[in-house]
């Protein structure tokens, strides 16, 4: 069995942006340390890698295994709708790998989150197949407004693991009543919420006064928690990892996508709204890297290893698209 159609199959270069989540998560769990809701256990980091890498490649392999016929109609180059790889082989490696996250998720203390994770990854994958009636893909507009928001709630959860395997899924609903949590799992809903909007667009084109909305609206979306955490007392005491750095790197995310999406808003085609989803799913290492320094600047390694993994996913990106 050769490893390259597998590797496309789970869209490997998209796992950097994963991994960066389970480090600003780590962030948000030490900004949340003063308020007593755990006690650091440095192990966890390890299954919560495993978790995110089952879950996440096993979806992303998921849609492949479920969207065959989709695919195939739309004459798109993923290994089994062209052929390189047999769909048994699909549901294998997607199986497999929810398997693998499972496990790190029980052994991490956040099981039961993992489980509904995948329960929620089924139900996107589900509405985001659409209807194929003969030759025609027909995507029902109230299944396409429900994919965008089930598939950000993915990501609000799965960012959110590291603090709950350290505080107990029993106080997450406490947690999220804490403005601090709420606006980071929030941010990270709405700025998926856009990258899956744009993601609509990708087989059939067009959509240019969307992209202008969004483009305008990424704004408030990335800056409203470090704004938050400016005016908290206190914060001023780090200014370069807790100020000047992040906000430099959130900076840097708003230029990238603006640009992505004012080529393709000039010219709303396929390849180039395929664009605009990859630097978001990419971007998502420095919109982690950025929260992470500000929630913890006393810590930043979980804020600077979260902004390793934004290379690491462009270095992949040029072997293995991540859409």
């Amino acid at each position: 069995m050769k490893l390259t159609p597998i590797l496309k199959l789970v869209r490997l270069s998209a796992l950097p942006s994963a991994w960066a989540d389970q480090f600003g998560g780590m962030a948000l769990a030490f900004a949340m340390l003063g308020a007593g809701y755990w006690r650091f256990d440095p192990i966890k980091i390890v299954w919560l890698l495993l978790m995110s890498f089952g879950v996440y490649l096993g979806g992303m392999a998921l849609n492949d295994v479920l969207h065959v016929r989709k695919d195939r109609l739309l004459r798109k180059a993923r290994p089994i709708a062209s052929g390189e790889l047999k769909l048994s082989t699909g549901w294998l490696v997607t199986l497999a790998l929810f398997a693998a996250g499972i496990a790190g998720g029980f052994v991490a203390g956040c099981g039961g989150p993992v489980l509904a994770l995948i329960a929620l990854i089924f139900l996107y994958n589900h509405l985001a197949a659409g209807k194929v009636v003969g030759v025609d893909v027909k995507q029902p507009k109230a299944w396409a407004i429900a994919s965008v928001f089930v598939i950000a709630a993915c990501r609000g959860l799965h960012v959110s693991l590291p603090l709950i395997a350290h505080a107990g899924t029993q106080k997450f609903p406490q947690l999220l009543q804490h403005t601090t949590v709420a606006l980071f799992a929030g941010s990270v809903f709405v700025y998926f919420c856009f990258v899956t909007i744009v993601s609509l667009f990708e087989d059939t084109g067009g959509g240019r006064r969307a992209l202008l909305i969004l483009s305008l609206l990424l704004v408030p979306v990335v800056l409203t928690l470090p704004i938050y955490l400016l005016a908290k007392p206190g914060h001023a005491a780090s200014p370069i990892l807790g100020v000047f750095v992040p906000l430099g790197i959130l900076a840097w995310l708003l230029q990238r996508l603006w640009r992505k999406l004012d080529a393709a808003r000039k010219e709303p085609i396929p390849p180039k709204l395929g664009a605009c989803v990859g630097a978001g799913i990419r971007g998502e290492a420095l919109l982690m890297a950025g929260f992470a320094l500000m929630l913890a600047p006393a810590h930043p390694w979980w804020g600077l290893s979260a902004l390793a993994m934004y290379p690491a996913g462009i270095v992949l990106s040029k072997w293995i698209s991540p859409t």
